[in-house]
């Protein structure tokens, strides 16, 4: 750290060097202004936001939906461009009002703030799927998997359009495999039976059958046969069911199907210092 020198002395100095002297001497007490008047601030307001951030997630865990609410109001007006408030904006609004149109609003928001905030394209899919509008929710799937090629979630509902509603099985069977290096869940056996029974992979889906019976999902493995013996064809028809109150079109995990995206995390995850 450069100390600034006594008076006496940089009277002493040659006019170059003095010149230099308060040249770093001036440079110091900007950096120190710049410290203690930008800097600091700065922290500060972002531990602020901080708080507040999880203090909105915590009220929505709870469902105390108002209190997050005004809470994401907050963030947005100290920082509007903050765009995990708006994905939490979008959840709360789903969540207490059911309003789609608003939700998908706020969810556009977010991701026009912040184009790599995976979450919010995910969300985006999953009420898009919920509405059937496959071909959106098919391109909010897919730019969540640009930006993590891992996503378990994303794969999955990408894996279900392209089964039941694009009539691709084998680019289905590409996302069902995916999703089978990380979990066993046997509704990804199933859909793998019916891929490879629409692909005309008949060894192949018998060998999914057997694999349901023996994960125990004798129900599951019927539905598979059934579907084999009497129609010939595997039924690729898109099947949403949104009549049930624990199943709603919108936002949030929901208990997996075999024609529905699973594994999708509506609530808010990730560290305030990723955005």
């Amino acid at each position: 750290m450069i100390i600034p020198m006594s008076l006496k002395r940089i009277r002493q100095l040659p006019p170059k060097r003095f010149m230099a002297v308060g040249y770093f001497s001036k440079q110091f007490f900007l950096w120190v202004f710049f410290f203690l008047y930008l800097i600091v601030p700065v922290h500060a307001q972002m531990q602020n936001l901080r708080d507040v951030y999880e203090r909105a997630v915590n009220a929505y865990n709870k469902q105390q939906y108002d209190q997050a609410m005004d809470l994401y109001q907050q963030l947005i007006k100290a920082s509007p461009s903050f765009a995990p408030a708006y994905n939490g904006m979008a959840l709360v609004i789903q969540a207490s009002t059911g309003d789609e149109d608003k939700t998908i609003e706020y969810l556009k928001l977010a991701v026009g703030f912040d184009h790599k905030m995976t979450q919010a394209y995910v969300n985006l899919g999953r009420i898009y799927y919920g509405r059937q509008d496959f071909d959106h929710a098919q391109e909010y799937f897919e730019d969540a998997l640009k930006l993590d090629p891992d996503l378990t979630s994303a794969q999955l509902s990408l894996a279900w359009i392209n089964l039941f509603v694009r009539s691709k099985p084998k680019t289905a069977l590409k996302y069902f495999k995916m999703v089978l290096a990380k979990s066993q869940d046997p509704k990804i056996y199933y859909g793998m039976g019916s891929a490879y029974f629409s692909s005309n992979q008949r060894v192949a889906a018998m060998d999914m059958i057997t694999k349901l019976h023996n994960l125990k999902a004798d129900d599951l493995a019927s539905k598979l046969e059934d579907s084999m013996r009497q129609n010939g064809l595997v039924n690729t028809e898109p099947q949403v069911h949104t009549d049930s109150p624990e199943q709603k079109p919108g936002l949030g995990p929901l208990d997996s199907t075999p024609n529905r995206p699973t594994g999708i995390q509506a609530r808010l995850r990730g560290k305030l210092s990723d955005y």
